[in-house]
């Protein structure tokens, strides 16, 4: 007998240790039932199954090593099986001389009387059994690969004892497969433990570790792609940290692993094939060429009518094909087993792999799977069947949220294909929501055919549907592809009907749902708010029923879009959260479909004062900015970005240049007007703040361009009149925008207005005047909760509202909650008091005596005069009664 063949293997020195199964082994196999230290009654046999190159032997050894080293370990005995034990002889003799080697009984004990037959004796396996009674303590047998065993005789040997396991005896078996023993029946009755292929599978941790043993440092996006391709194998790790290891760049050496790689080829053939018969392995050539297959699509490709009999069979044996579901039919290799029996079957017959990809095109085809269907049409060079299914399949792919994996099979198709109408109508239109414009415009180029020539209804709407989105990301003409829609007169329902969903349509329901869904986004642009409301609503209802999710998300982040441009903050807030949620529950929150709506949502919450939603919002927008994105898209998250993180920016001034700069790039484009409505004032503002005149007068002549003679306009013109101290001329500017006679896009704009307006009266003396036009912007603001404008007026927006306390009726407490918002005092006022003014200010409420308050601050009486004085001639007072009144206006008390 050799000593290697009862002899535990040495652990390699470039081993991981993965202490979670160690101790998961450790956890199978404590003391057995009553030996001393036993806690509870763990199962008698343990079986570790799994494919070759699993690191079984490994894990055992690294077990059996550490528990043997231990102060008081358990006795362990180990056999290395091979073809050569395949009868009763064989068998026990490994096994008894690898308990002898324990040392467990003593020299003149029964194992060592023992003799084993040629032939199976029940005497003999008996007298085994009883063998174990001489024992104190434990011992625990390995079986390492129990899967060579084949003789029906040794096989019943072992399940006899299976079937009479003494208390002191533990069995570990390791196999490629469940060896043929009475397995079953422990398993029912909760005698067996297992650790399978998924529990051997290297985690992220374990592949670092074993690559860091290899002296391989990757990067965590190449590790997982790593992972992913070797799918956790331990012998394709380590083959791949040897084939990195003599790589020039490990990480750019990845991506190419397992594809051409002699040394996993090798182990494949030898440890994995060899032991296939060769109708098996012809077999396996046949049905690589699918990702995943079933027992009726292999029948297909193999012609084999037992080839689902084959696939269960490889899959008990854990021959490298799994069912990742128990419950279903389909079945897969592993990745890199895939992968050689592809190339293999190219060298054998280069002629086979189209003929069998047109085979699994028509069956998926046939059995609803479209996009696999498509894949493998593409493989197969079926031109006929591409087309169709790219026309078929496209819009619903994209308009569901799959777009991504569509696009990467277009990037396969004939160019001559993507000539064709329907073909190239649908790569622009999955290029167009990935903010590929390159792409999307090549791919009208080739299809070289006016939007009206086409012979189908449906396709002409396409096409217009497909010019309105690309003009939307700054190109082309949005009110001509509209105008081009409405002219079909398709989308619209009859004049009569109450009907909220598509009425007449052009018989494609998804070309009818992009089309409303796009023309809602266009009326937007086009300052048609409520038409283009219509539109979403009903390109919601429409996709919601048809499960699109991903133009439901579209369509309820343009309705928080209608919403702000009704100045309803409040009501945009809400519908941008709802379509954030929706995302969330697809795993779409961080992806650009939602950068819309998180640049609404800041906006919202800055004009609700809410700084940290404000600010999150703000940033995730910009994150997210990917590709060519709407004019709208960018403006809304790079101008919430900049002016919400304005207070805490280190260069203010950068930060207004950025806005300006960001103006600069879309002249030219076209912009939703109640954007422009938006961000004008406040980008005026700051300019101002950071001294730049010119610049804030930019931005009146910029909004008068886009919008025209406006409300907003208007707002922009007085300000900067305001600033030269021309007041007549700012009110009268003001006048036709609070009366009517000019519109405005936007409410705030009205607010701001109305809030301006008191301010000059407030000035000119006109008290009853300034109480009204703040009531108005009181009367705006207070349903929408609106603060900004308030907080943004200062200093003399808060006086005046101190001073009408009590006179805002129903709104009386929006007017409090304004005035907690705003700063202690108008602009610089904290500076102009010293902190010991402020602290001799805090105490003139208290009507004490000059006497008494000098000597409460342990100061001089001449002291607390001469800071009287200072705190009148400061706030504009000669007493200490006005004083106090001042104070509490501007905040200071």
């Amino acid at each position: 007998m050799p000593a290697t063949k009862v002899r535990i293997p040495a652990v390699p020195a470039t081993s991981v240790r993965r202490n979670r199964l160690v101790e998961r082994i450790r956890s199978h196999t404590g003391p057995p039932a009553g030996s001393a230290g036993a806690a509870a009654d763990p199962a008698p046999v343990v079986l570790v199954a799994a494919p070759a190159g699993s690191g079984k032997t490994t894990l055992l050894s690294t077990w059996a090593s550490q528990v043997r080293a231990g102060p008081a370990g358990p006795r362990v005995a180990w056999v290395c099986l091979d073809a050569e034990d395949n009868s009763v002889a064989a068998l026990w003799s490994a096994i008894l001389v690898a308990l002898e080697t324990t040392g467990a009984w003593r020299e003149d004990g029964a194992l060592h009387r023992l003799r084993p037959p040629h032939l199976m004796e029940p005497d003999f396996l008996a007298a085994v059994v009883d063998a174990f009674d001489e024992l104190s303590e434990p011992v625990w047998l390995v079986l390492d690969d129990v899967h060579e065993l084949h003789d029906p005789a040794a096989l019943r040997s072992l399940d006899m004892v299976l079937r009479r396991m003494p208390p002191r005896l533990r069995l570990v078996l390791s196999a490629r497969s469940e060896p043929r023993l009475g397995l079953p029946r422990l398993r029912l009755e909760g005698r067996l433990a297992e650790i399978g292929i998924d529990q051997l599978t290297f985690t992220g941790e374990e592949a670092a570790a074993l690559l860091a043993e290899h002296r391989i440092r990757l990067g965590s996006g190449d590790l997982n792609r790593l992972l992913r391709r070797t799918e956790g194998w331990a012998a394709g790790l380590r083959l791949a940290a040897m084939t990195l290891a003599g790589a020039a760049n490990p990480a750019a050496s990845v991506a190419e692993f397992g594809r051409n790689d002699r040394a996993v080829a090798d182990y494949l053939v030898a440890e994995v094939l060899s032991h296939q018969p060769g109708h098996v392995v012809d077999f396996l050539l046949a049905v690589s060429v699918c990702a995943r297959f079933t027992g009726e699509l292999a029948v297909e490709l193999s012609g084999r009518d037992d080839a689902g009999e084959l696939l269960d069979r490889l899959e008990r044996a854990n021959a490298f094909v799994f069912r990742p579901d128990r419950t279903s039919d389909w079945y897969r290799p592993h990745r890199l087993l895939g992968g050689y029996l592809r190339a293999e079957l190219a060298r054998r017959d280069a002629s086979a792999l189209p003929r069998l990809h047109g085979v699994a095109a028509r069956w998926f085809a046939a059995h609803d799977l479209p996009v696999r269907a498509l894949e493998h049409a593409i493989r197969a060079g079926d031109a006929e069947l591409t087309s169709r299914l790219v026309a078929t399949i496209g819009l619903p792919e994209v308009m569901d949220g799959r777009g991504t994996p569509f696009r990467r099979l277009l990037d396969r198709v004939a160019p001559k294909l993507l000539a064709r109408p329907a073909v190239a109508l649908v790569a622009a239109v999955a290029a167009l929501e990935a903010g590929d414009v390159a792409t999307a415009d090549a791919a009208l180029e080739r299809m070289a055919t006016p939007s009206g020539g086409h012979g189908s209804t449906g396709l002409r709407v396409l096409h217009a549907t497909v010019a309105m989105h690309r003009a939307r990301l700054g190109g082309g003409d949005p009110p001509a592809a509209r105008e081009t829609l409405d002219a079909l007169a398709v989308l619209d329902p009859p004049a009569a009907s109450t009907v909220a969903t598509t009425a007449a349509g052009t018989g494609d329901a998804e070309v009818d749902v992009l089309a409303l869904a796009q023309r809602g986004a266009a009326r937007l642009v086009a300052g048609e708010y409520g038409a283009g409301e219509g539109d979403l609503r009903r390109g919601l209802e429409a996709a919601s029923a048809r499960g699109h999710d991903a133009t439901v998300l579209h369509c309820l982040v343009h309705l928080a879009a209608v919403a702000a441009a009704g100045s309803d903050l409040a009501e945009a807030a809400t519908r941008a959260d709802t379509a954030i949620a929706f995302a969330a529950e697809r795993g779409w929150s961080h992806t650009p479909g939602c950068a819309y709506a998180y640049g609404l949502g800041a906006w919202a919450a800055y004009h609700r004062l809410d700084r940290d939603v404000a600010g999150s919002y703000a940033s995730l927008a910009v994150r997210l900015l990917h590709g060519r994105m709407s004019p709208d898209v960018e403006l809304a998250a790079l101008s919430a970005d900049q002016i919400v993180g304005f207070d805490t920016a280190d260069d203010r001034h950068a930060s207004v240049g950025a806005l300006r700069d960001h103006w600069r790039r879309l002249a030219g484009q076209r912009v939703a007007p109640f954007l422009v409505g938006l961000e004008a004032p406040v980008e005026q503002r700051l300019a101002l703040r950071v001294g730049e005149p010119g610049w804030a007068t930019e931005v009146a002549d910029r909004v008068e361009g886009w919008l025209g003679e406006t409300g907003e306009s208007s707002l922009l013109r007085a300000t900067l009149q305001v600033q030269k101290g021309r007041v007549d001329t700012a009110r009268a500017l003001l006048r036709p925008v609070l009366d009517g006679a000019v519109g405005s896009h936007m409410l705030t704009t009205l607010i701001d207005a109305w809030l301006l307006e008191a301010v000059l009266a407030d000035r000119a003396g006109d008290g009853f005047r300034a109480h009204r036009a703040l009531g108005e912007a009181v009367e705006l603001a207070a349903p929408r909760r609106s603060l900004r404008a308030f907080v943004d007026g200062g200093a003399p927006v808060r006086s005046l509202l101190v001073a009408g306390i009590g006179r805002f009726g129903r709104h009386e407490w929006f007017a409090a909650e304004v005035l907690a918002a705003m700063p202690p005092a108008g602009p610089g006022a904290t500076d102009v008091l010293t902190p010991r003014e402020l602290e001799l200010l805090a105490e003139l409420p208290s009507l004490r005596t000059a006497e008494e308050i000098a000597e409460s601050l342990l100061v001089s009486v001449n002291t607390v005069k001469t800071h009287l004085r200072g705190i009148y001639q400061k706030l504009g007072v000669n007493n200490r009664r006005h004083a106090i009144e001042v104070a509490r206006q501007r905040g200071l008390l």
